[in-house]
């Protein structure tokens, strides 16, 4: 779990509630062993912790174990890297970052500290080649590219190889209703079964919504679809990240509230519902 005011990165093993520090020292500061404003972080096939080092403009890598980072990538004239919202891996141990000041997700393959921009670039619009304050991504194993486009309130989804998108959840105005989100921050897919779900977090609609491949039919509102925010186990207060473990469970960070959340998803024939688990 990224502790971004607290410039940690925690780990909680199943079944309890008290946290093992894996990175950061507590404060914040851009050595080796510290961090600044953490906004996301990944486990790559070695059991190695990558974390998106916002507020220091550079990714930093945690070989497991240890506490001291190796750093991968960071701003330069050659690099751009502005605030970084979400970072995730590949099958191919690749990672990809969320630049949300210069609206694009960026690539890095392994050994290499260049970034090559998947998504986005150049200046925030609502076309399909653009992204305007983009947070979250997720790559599936196909390695198409989903990202969270924040400020035009959709997601939006890229094939390998292509720079032109298009969206599969959101209509570009912001609300409440099947067809929209207030702030798209963080985006999951379920590749399980014949059937594809996207998962979007609606941070200003403070609940999570899914969309199938029928992106024309709408979303349906899964969490928090209490109608307002709040602190019961039915509700959310700033949801920011989602994930699924391999049970199919999934986990919302409720930023505001303070708490991971993890709910089990059930999908009846006639709709869908979910159990709050603490």
């Amino acid at each position: 779990v990224c502790d971004r005011d607290n410039y940690r990165i925690l780990k909680f093993t199943p079944n309890s509630t008290t946290g093992i520090i894996v990175a950061g020292n507590g404060t914040a500061g851009n050595e080796s062993n510290q961090l600044r404003g953490p906004k996301g972080v990944a486990i790559d096939q070695y059991g190695d912790i990558i974390v998106a080092d916002s507020d220091n403009y550079r990714i930093q890598k945690f070989v497991n174990g240890s506490t001291s980072g190796i750093t991968l990538a960071f701003n330069s004239s050659i690099n751009p890297l502005g605030q970084m919202r979400d970072l995730h891996i590949d099958v191919n141990n690749n990672i990809y970052v969320t630049d949300s000041d210069n609206n694009q997700v960026v690539k890095f393959i392994p050994f290499s500290s260049i970034g090559v921009i998947v998504a986005g670039g150049g200046p925030p619009g609502p076309g399909t080649d653009q992204l305007s304050g983009p947070f979250g991504n997720f790559i599936d194993p196909n390695g198409t590219l989903y990202v969270a486009d924040d400020q035009n309130f959709r997601v939006m989804k890229y094939f390998p190889g292509s720079l032109n998108g298009t969206i599969v959840a959101g209509n570009g105005t912001a609300g409440s209703n099947a067809y929209q989100l207030s702030r798209s921050i963080s985006v999951i897919v379920d590749n399980n079964g014949s059937v594809k779900y996207i998962y979007v977090a609606d941070y200003g609609n403070a609940r999570i919504m899914r969309w199938t491949t029928n992106y024309a039919a709408g979303g349906v509102c899964v969490i928090g679809c209490t109608g307002s925010s709040g602190v019961a186990v039915t509700q959310l207060r700033g949801p920011r990240d989602l994930k699924f473990d391999r049970h199919g469970n999934i986990y919302v960070t409720d930023q505001a509230n303070h708490r991971i959340q993890k709910f089990m998803i059930q999908i009846p024939a006639s709709g869908c519902s979910s159990k709050s688990s603490k």
